[in-house]
């Protein structure tokens, strides 16, 4: 396989690299490059949520994506960690909400509904209530607006653009930022999806990796230096005041930095430790197992 560069240099025409991108606002800053003049015709972007590209990569249908952290926990024999991207915060991020009727303590027995769009937030939830020592009855569904819900949960983990998009305190007295929740538990940021790309792939294909790499970097950076564009974009697709729009991407990071890196394994060792993960994780890196 000859060398690639990032400027669509010339590749094996039977070769199509797919990758995924979710469909969340929160990515636009990690794509804009990619979505204009970046884009290679050697690249078929894959749209959809978190929970559907986790299954299409681990099927094989995919060779790089996004996923949720805890879908590279449980698939970290097959995938491999591309270097400074995630999605991530310092504390509060806006769209990982669990909304409910009745304090945190008070959902002992009682139903709550985890959206089945994201495996990362769900198992979050799942550790804060064992850390707080609360056993609430969990149940995986649709969780898209308040009109949902069965009217005998008493609370709901909503992400994405529908935690952003929905009046959810018009209807649920109670809602906790699972970001925020994080930070004042740990002092670190919290990982919400990073990239990956399956180790067979990698390895057949090094220098095409690397190149995609390159290109991330490049879309990044025009994302960043493009930020009124992303918040109109955003504003303009969930029909939000720029201004809501303006303060999410102020709390959203889409780099994977030592703190995030220690984020990131502190959350998979602390769900080792309380059995969520079967067994202890650490991020393995593209470029420093090939």
């Amino acid at each position: 396989m000859p060398k690639i560069g990032i400027n669509n240099a010339k590749i094996n025409s039977d070769l199509k690299i797919i990758m995924g991108r979710i469909t969340y606002i929160n990515m636009y800053p990690v794509y804009h490059g990619l979505k204009n003049d970046l884009h290679p015709k050697w690249i078929k972007m894959v749209d959809d949520v978190p929970a559907v590209l986790n299954g299409m990569l681990s099927r094989g249908e995919l060779d790089i994506s996004p996923v949720s952290a805890v879908a590279y926990a449980r698939h970290a024999d097959q995938w491999t960690v591309l270097p400074d991207l995630s999605i991530a915060s310092r504390g509060k991020v806006m769209s990982v909400l669990l909304v409910s009727t009745r304090p945190l303590d008070r959902l002992n027995n009682q139903q709550v509904i985890l959206t089945d769009e994201s495996a990362t937030a769900a198992d979050l939830l799942r550790l804060i209530f064992k850390l707080k020592g609360i056993h609430p009855i969990l149940k995986r569904g649709k969780v898209s607006n308040p009109g949902d819900l069965p009217i005998n949960a008493q609370a709901a983990l909503v992400i994405g653009d529908a935690a952003l998009r929905e009046p959810w305190r018009d209807t649920y007295e109670y809602v906790f930022d699972l970001g925020a929740m994080w930070w004042d538990m740990t002092g670190l940021p919290f990982v919400y999806a990073l990239w990956v790309v399956r180790r067979a792939f990698a390895e057949r294909h090094p220098e095409i990796v690397a190149s995609v790499v390159k290109l991330f970097k490049q879309s990044k950076e025009k994302g960043y230096a493009h930020q009124s564009e992303i918040i109109s974009a955003a504003s303009q697709k969930l029909d939000l005041d720029r201004e809501i729009c303006r303060k999410y991407y102020e709390y959203l990071l889409c780099d994977l930095g030592p703190a995030e890196i220690k984020g990131v394994e502190t959350f998979f060792k602390q769900l080792f430790e309380n059995n969520i993960l079967s067994d202890p994780v650490r991020l393995s890196f593209f470029g420093r197992q090939l």
